[in-house]
């Protein structure tokens, strides 16, 4: 049994973990807000500028001259552009599987955050194992992505950690220009991004989206004529970086956005598991100290009943 001293101590040691688990919920209550509406503005942006780049991949199909194009894409000021031909971009009718496909595996930096890791980690997990002939190269964006799979048998080309949270644009650019440089260098063939899309504070769904590598609308699906203006090769290079970029950047933003929810819904579990403990030791202090003194008086009254 416990003695008085043991209770009190524990009970210092719980107050304390209650106060840093709230602190850290009020936080991440705080982060949240805002990257919720980052997630949220974003997404909508990014799937109409994914349509629109549908439509151009079809429209790149159509003309011989444009299929064949070569394009130079350019991510970052001063950084020299990058050469990319058209047929590597859009999704080809017949195109075979990836033999060495490159999975972007975006987690956070920290823990805390109940299973948000656990679940991405999974599904990268599953989809190596589902693919035994792919020949699968791993890029982790986030420091607990990394940590796993560091010691497993799956090749990194590249690793991302303190990607800021507030998803600063010539970061986001950088990122970007990394990860298609791998792709139109040819150490990977395809790139999925695996990341928790939000959908509330509570609720995320892991997404294995294929990235740079764009599916066309067919002749007979475009509602109307699409006009390209100045020309077609202007309009291509403008428009392939910033889909690029928009789609790390929504990727990124629903990551954050799931994060933070997560982590806010772990740490108000365990701020309330805290604050049952204290509750429960309070009562075995309360019990403990009337059992000493129930003690005590009876080793009084014993002792007054010996003295008559």
């Amino acid at each position: 049994m416990r003695s008085l001293l043991d209770i009190k101590a524990r009970l210092r040691v719980v107050e304390n973990i209650k106060k840093i688990t709230r602190a850290m919920q009020l936080v991440a209550a705080a982060k949240f807000k805002r990257s919720e509406n980052r997630a949220l503005t974003a997404r909508p942006y990014s799937e109409e500028l994914d349509g629109v780049l549908r439509v151009l991949a079809g429209l790149a199909d159509d003309a011989e001259k444009s299929r064949d194009a070569v394009f130079e894409l350019s991510f970052e000021e001063g950084a020299p552009p990058m050469e990319v031909a058209a047929a590597k971009i859009f999704e080809q009718p017949g195109e075979p599987a990836p033999k060495r496909p490159g999975l972007v595996l975006v987690t956070s930096d920290r823990g805390l955050c109940g299973a948000f890791n656990t679940k991405l980690i999974r599904a990268a997990l599953e989809f190596v194992r589902g693919h035994p002939e792919m020949d699968v190269r791993l890029i982790p964006v986030g420091r607990k992505g990394w940590l796993f799979f560091r010691d497993k048998h799956i090749p990194i080309v590249h690793r991302e950690e303190r990607v800021s949270d507030k998803l600063e644009l010539g970061e986001i650019r950088r990122l970007t220009q990394k990860l298609v440089g791998l792709f139109v260098t040819g150490e990977v063939d395809a790139l999925y991004v695996v990341y928790a899309q939000f959908k509330s504070v509570m609720v995320s769904t892991v997404r294995i989206d294929k990235f740079l590598s764009i599916p066309r609308v067919e002749k007979e699906e475009r509602q109307e004529a699409c006009i390209l203006e100045p020309d077609r090769q202007s309009v291509y290079q403008t428009l392939l970086p910033l889909y690029a970029t928009t789609k790390i950047f929504a990727a990124l933003a629903d990551s954050f956005a799931s994060e933070y929810g997560a982590r806010m819904t772990a740490m108000r579990f365990a701020t309330k598991n805290a604050e049952e403990m204290l509750d429960a030791l309070v009562i075995e202090r309360n019990r403990l100290r009337q059992a000493v003194i129930t003690k005590e008086l009876s080793e009084i009254v014993g002792g007054a009943e010996v003295l008559k």
